[in-house]
This record gives structure tokens, C-alpha cells and sequence, in this order.
């Protein structure tokens, strides 16, 4: 880890200095702070400190991505400051804030537009934007106000959560994906928990208990859409396993992925802020079912999609081979790939750290050495395409993510 850590900021050093939200590696240093500091590598983070002093927020060769630009280097900054203390981590994160982040909200709306013109000071045109791009922004913003003690931030952040709340859904507290950003209304009806908007629900109960329970809307919102998945998304599998389901107008799709697997954590944080039996319950399910796409996987791999036959569905219409590997596994990989997803690892971290079973911490090392095994690069680690090919898993990249 020191020399892959080391290798990463020696990279950016000696390239630029500018801020640029398509490096991957750039974005490695600012979301590793915190990595840093808890391992104790104090080279490898002085060195990213002094890079961090030089980046220019005034300069980007693209435009940067609003939802990007708050969670990774924001967000990265914060942590750091709040591990470590460092003055210059504050004042980087507020220039950051001011500069690049803070513009997105110039629309006639005040939601936040998904890109922003670093140079111009101004957001880019566009009239698409993902539920989780304008609405998983608040937590970070509020954190910045709570240490710099200027509200403009927590407003702009919860003012987003206020909108959301009036808009109709045909299923309460669960929003389409796809919204258009100047009438700020669902493009389409299709609901997923995965990508595109899985941090927005995320977001909303660990935005609360930061609030220290000050503001009741969040936590509104959050229990209403976790008693919408139970009762719309949540599918059971011809062997048992529980899954969340996706919705496209009303069909009910078996489809999922590992993207989906930060939701057990996140309902154990709930169940326990909330005394809620039945969400410990819901909780315990999706974390099985979530583990269990690795442990089934021949790497020991979670592909990145997959998908089940409910065991309401009529099976004879599914294909033999389908059928004999839901009823083995439960599911059926879908992108047989592996974008190094941490989501299941961190629902991990929460029900050890919560219920101090060990089986949970035995578990991520599971995974951690399938990791090592198929994803380890000398410079770093790749993405995979095949999860289910032990001997021959297809590396994609040799890119530090």
C-alpha cells in the first residue's frame, strides 16, 4: 500500500498541479487522505499534502462534475480535517467549495446543475440530471458549514431536500432516476436503489443523525422510501435470497447489482438509531444475499449486475440453466464484471463495528484476498471483466481506483 500510494501522488506531482475532475489519480489522493491518516502513512500523506496546497481550483481542462467534485475531493478534504486537524485541509476545502461546487447552484431553480465551468465560474447547460447527482450533496455541505460556521452551504444543501419532498411519486418516498433539471420532474418513471441514485437514499439518514436530529425532513424521507422498498422492491428468490428490485413504470425487473449492497449498512444504521426490529431484519437479509454474490462467484467476485427469478414468477418460461443457477445461488450474473466496488465491504464494516460479531470482519477478509488475487497489479489495482472465468478474469485497466 505505501508504495502504491506513493507511486499515485508522485504521478499527479509531476504531471499538474491544476484541478482536473477526469484524473482518477488525482481523485485518489483526495479520497485517500483519510486512508492515509488511519494507516499512519505520514510520508505518503505529507507528500499529498503538499500536492493539495498547490492544486489551482481556478483551472480545469474539462468541466467539472458537481457530484464528483463534492464527494470525493470535498468529501476527502473534510474527513482528512476531521482525522488530522491540518488548517490548510479547512481552507483548501472551502476554495474548493466557493470555486467549483457552490456555481452548480447559479440556476433558475437553485438545483444544482451536474457539471460547472471552473473557469467561467458558471454551470454548464444541461437539462438531464440523476437523482443521486443533485441529491447526495447535503451531507457534505453540511459538515463544511458546521466548521466554518457560514449556513450558505447547509442551505444550498438542504434547500434541494425540500424540493424533492413536493414532487409527487407514484410510490412514496421512492424517486425516478432521470430528472429534467430545468422543470425539476422525473424524466421517466424507471426506480432503481443502484447507480444513478443509490446515494441519494444513503444520504438522507446520515445527513440527519450529523444534524443531530435538528432536522426532522430527512429522516421523514428516508423511513418512507426504506417501508417503499420493503414493500415494492423486495423480491424473493427461488432459494430464498432477498433482493431489491427495479421498477420501469409498473413492471417489476429481477435485476440488481453491487451497487445496490451499501443499503444493508445503511438500513443497520437506521435500525439501530431507530430501535426498528423489522429494518434489523430487512438489514440482515439484503447483507446475506449481498455476500452471497461473492461466496458464490468463482473468484469469490461479485459481478457487477445480476438477476433472479421471484419465486412468485412462473419458471417454466426461464430458460433450464437459468432456473438450476437462481436455484443454487439465487442469482445469475448479469456484467460478469468487477469495477472494484467497496459497498458490500462497507455494509460490512457496519455490522461488525455494530454488533462486534466477527463473522463480518472474517468475511470482508474474504473478499479483500479475492481481491488480491485477481485485481492486484504491480501499480496498483484493475478492474476485471469476468468474475465468473477464474483462469482467465480479463484485467481492464491498470488504473489505481
Amino acid at each position: 500500500m505505501p508504495g502504491v500510494a506513493m507511486q499515485a501522488t508522485h504521478m499527479v506531482m509531476m504531471n499538474f498541479n491544476q484541478f482536473q475532475m477526469k484524473s482518477a489519480i488525482q481523485a485518489s489522493i483526495f479520497d485517500g487522505l483519510d486512508t492515509m491518516i488511519m494507516m499512519g502513512l505520514e510520508d505518503e500523506y505529507t507528500t499529498a499534502l503538499e500536492h493539495i496546497k498547490n492544486v489551482n481550483w481556478s483551472y480545469s481542462a474539462s468541466p467539472s462534475k458537481t457530484f464528483e467534485t463534492n464527494i470525493r475531493y470535498l468529501g476527502g478534504l473534510l474527513s482528512a480535517y476531521d482525522l488530522k486537524g491540518d488548517p490548510i485541509l479547512l481552507e483548501r476545502a472551502v476554495e474548493l467549495a466557493d470555486k467549483v461546487i457552490m456555481p452548480a447552484f447559479n440556476t433558475p431553480n437553485r438545483i444544482p446543475a451536474a457539471y460547472v465551468d471552473v473557469q467561467a465560474g458558471l454551470p454548464v447547460e444541461g437539462n438531464m440530471i440523476t437523482l443521486a447527482e443533485f441529491g447526495s450533496l447535503q451531507l457534505e455541505l453540511v459538515r463544511l458549514s458546521q466548521l466554518t460556521g457560514n449556513d450558505k452551504y447547509q442551505s444550498a444543501g438542504n434547500l434541494i431536500l425540500e424540493k424533492i419532498s413536493k414532487v409527487p411519486s407514484h410510490l412514496p418516498g421512492l424517486y425516478p432516476m432521470i430528472w429534467e433539471l430545468d422543470t425539476f420532474i422525473p424524466k421517466d418513471s424507471f426506480i432503481t436503489i443502484s447507480g444513478g441514485s443509490d446515494s441519494y437514499y444513503e444520504y438522507l439518514l446520515k445527513t440527519h443523525i450529523l444534524m443531530e436530529g435538528k432536522e426532522t425532513l430527512q429522516l421523514d424521507m428516508w423511513t418512507t422510501a426504506v417501508a417503499s422498498m420493503q414493500k415494492y422492491l423486495r423480491s424473493e428468490s427461488l432459494n430464498g435470497k432477498i433482493y431489491l428490485a427495479e421498477l420501469d413504470d409498473e413492471f417489476k425487473l429481477m435485476q440488481s447489482g453491487e451497487l445496490v449492497c451499501f443499503i444493508p449498512g445503511n438500513l443497520l444504521l437506521g435500525a439501530a438509531y431507530l430501535d426498528n426490529k423489522k429494518m434489523r431484519e430487512f438489514a440482515d437479509e439484503l447483507m446475506e444475499s449481498c455476500y452471497g454474490t461473492w461466496t458464490d462467484s468463482p473468484t469469490g467476485l461479485a459481478p457487477e449486475t445480476w438477476s433472479w427469478i421471484d419465486k412468485t414468477q412462473n419458471t417454466t418460461v426461464f430458460p433450464a440453466e437459468m432456473r438450476q443457477a437462481v436455484l443454487t445461488t439465487g442469482f445469475l450474473a448479469q456484467n460478469t464484471g468487477y469495477d472494484l466496488r467497496p459497498e458490500t465491504i462497507e455494509s460490512l464494516f457496519y455490522f461488525y463495528r455494530m454488533t462486534g460479531n466477527k463473522i463480518y470482519q472474517d468475511r470482508a477478509w474474504d473478499i479483500f484476498q479475492a481481491i488480491e488475487k485477481y485485481c492486484k497489479t504491480p501499480s496498483g489495482y484493475t478492474r476485471i471483466s469476468d468474475v465468473t472465468n477464474p483462469k482467465a478474469v480479463g484485467p481492464l485497466n491498470f488504473e489505481e481506483r
